[in-house]
Order: C-alpha cells, then sequence, then structure tokens
C-alpha cells in the first residue's frame, strides 16, 4: 500500500485518541506521523499511516468495538468538508452519495461505494486494497460513522438490515449489535458490507440545506489529494524501525507480524525487509529518502542510536 490518505483521517482517530485518554502526539509518533498532525487541516500522510493508527488505538485501549465508539463521540467539523456534504443533502442516500465520492478524493487507498442495489435495499461496501487489523478497524469506524450521521441529521432510528466485517468475531459482539440496532451483524466476512433499507435513504435530513450543498458539491468535485511531503516518509520509516524494538519487548503483540518479527531485529534488519513492510520496493523506498535529505544507512544508524540510548 504506497498511496496516501487525506491529514483529515489521521487527525480524526487522534482526536478520538486523545478524548479517550491517550498521548495523540505518541500515537502518531508510532504511526509514522508528524508531531504537527493535530492542528492540520489540509494534506496527506503515507496510505500506511491511517489503519495503523486505528490498530494502534485499540491495542492501547483494548476495544475491538473502538471505531464504533469514536464514530458515536464524533464532532460535526472533524472531517472537514465531508461532514458538510453529508449533512447538508436533502436525503440520507444522497448525503451517502456525496460522502463516497468525496472519499475516494480523500484517499488513495479505500472508497466506500455502491455494490449492490434493488428496489427495497442498497449495500454499499468499504473497499481498500489494505490488509490487517487496522483497515478492519477503519472499516468498522466507516459504516459507524454513516450510521451516527444518518441517524442524526434525519432524526430517526436508522438500522442497517445486515452489515458484514472481515473482522475475526470478538468476544463481546453485544456493543456492535447495540450500535447498529440489528442483530445481523456477520463476522470473519470477506468484504466489508453494509446494508440499507431504500426507505431510511428516502428520509430527509433535517440539516439539509441545497444551497450550501450545491456550492460544497463543486468544490469537492474539483478536490485533489496532494502527495505526502517527503519528510513524512522519514518518519513512517523511523516508526518502522523503532517497532522492532516494540515488538522484541511485547511479545505476541503483533500477531501480524509474528514472522517478521521472529526473524528480523533492528541489528538484522535490511532496506528489502523494511521495504515489504510499507508495501514499496526498495528503489521507492531509496528515492522517497533522498528525497528528504537522508538515506536508508542513516536513518538505520538513527534508529540503532535511539535504541542504545
Amino acid at each position: 500500500m504506497t498511496g496516501a490518505d487525506s491529514v483529515l483521517l489521521a487527525r480524526f482517530v487522534l482526536t478520538r485518541a486523545r478524548a479517550a485518554g491517550l498521548d495523540a502526539v505518541d500515537l502518531a509518533r508510532s504511526a509514522g506521523i508528524g508531531p504537527g498532525a493535530m492542528e492540520e487541516t489540509s494534506g496527506s500522510v503515507p496510505g500506511q499511516c491511517y489503519p495503523r493508527l486505528w490498530e494502534l488505538f485499540e491495542r492501547r485501549v483494548d476495544m475491538p468495538h473502538v471505531g464504533l465508539r469514536a464514530a458515536e463521540r464524533h464532532g460535526m467539523g472533524e472531517l472537514g468538508m465531508m461532514d458538510y456534504l453529508l449533512a447538508t443533502a436533502p436525503t440520507v442516500g444522497e448525503g451517502f452519495r456525496a460522502v463516497g465520492e468525496f472519499g475516494s478524493r480523500l484517499s488513495g487507498n479505500r472508497r466506500v461505494a455502491v455494490i449492490a442495489e434493488n428496489d427495497r435495499q442498497v449495500t454499499f461496501a468499504a473497499e481498500t486494497a489494505a490488509q490487517g487489523r487496522g483497515s478492519e478497524v477503519a472499516a468498522q469506524a466507516s459504516f459507524a460513522f454513516l450510521t451516527a450521521r444518518a441517524r442524526q441529521a434525519a432524526r430517526a432510528r436508522i438500522t442497517p438490515v445486515a452489515v458484514t466485517l472481515r473482522e475475526r468475531p470478538p468476544r463481546r459482539q453485544a456493543p456492535y449489535r447495540e450500535f447498529f440496532g440489528t442483530a445481523a451483524v456477520d463476522f470473519g466476512a470477506e468484504t466489508d458490507t453494509f446494508t440499507v433499507l431504500r426507505h431510511d435513504l428516502d428520509r430527509p435530513q433535517h440539516s439539509a440545506d441545497p444551497r450550501l450543498a450545491a456550492v460544497l458539491r463543486r468544490s469537492a468535485a474539483v478536490a485533489t489529494l496532494s502527495s505526502p511531503p517527503a519528510r513524512a516518509w522519514v518518519d513512517l520509516l523511523a516508526a518502522e524501525l523503532d517497532s522492532l524494538r516494540d515488538r522484541a519487548e511485547t511479545p505476541g503483540s503483533d500477531p501480524d507480524g509474528a514472522n517478521f518479527r521472529a526473524t528480523v531485529t533492528l541489528e538484522t534488519v535490511s532496506l528489502d525487509d523494511i521495504a515489504r513492510r510499507l508495501g514499496a520496493s526498495p528503489r521507492t523506498v531509496q528515492r522517497r529518502l533522498a528525497a528528504a535529505g537522508t538515506s536508508w544507512t542513516r536513518e538505520l544508524a538513527s534508529a540503532r542510536r535511539r535504541t542504545a540510548c
């Protein structure tokens, strides 16, 4: 995964993490994001960072349904134009469509799109090429965000017909069913999907504002996602190197990286090892480091000094 995500997505997770009592700056650093992410309102971060934030957030609060709780407590405006595109649309369905179209401009790695529909219901999927726990929690949060916002805007208890999630069945499934309001929440699915009655999608929104919605749609149509600054890849590499020490100190904390942890240490790690972890080629990693005025050898030496200290 070598694309990028809007810094707004990263900032949303960091804001929710801080509200949960976590150190947002430390969380950002551990995910490979510079300390200024909490203040930025534009720009992007490397595509690995957003799902990594969710994975770290979940691990530190020890709550598999952290995506549900984060979306439930989401404040208007935290996701910038996306919030207002959804809120000002005439109906719930139009709001979902606007979010799907604009959301694809906020991320080069994920989007929410309609995959099936009939006269009675519509099914949305959280599409992404990313794997791992962070990506699963990100999908959980996306569906929770749509549900919470639709209920607020329509002032109605909108309940999905069904929800399927790629994540493994958690020990406690009640929080998922309570949040979505249905027992039809299935885990271990091939795809993250969210099915809603067309009747609910046709509900008018009390926050609708046709004039503002038209202005926002025109702005969203020309919005583009900038490439992450060169320095962002140095932060991401540093976080990955530092995580080798963290995995060694916390056995079993990273099941997805178990084989990597068992065979690679900070003393033996190679550029090829790290490039695989970052979903890029060694040449791409070298090129990004060079653009930031540094090199693989220099960053590896810095990581080893941090460990020694």
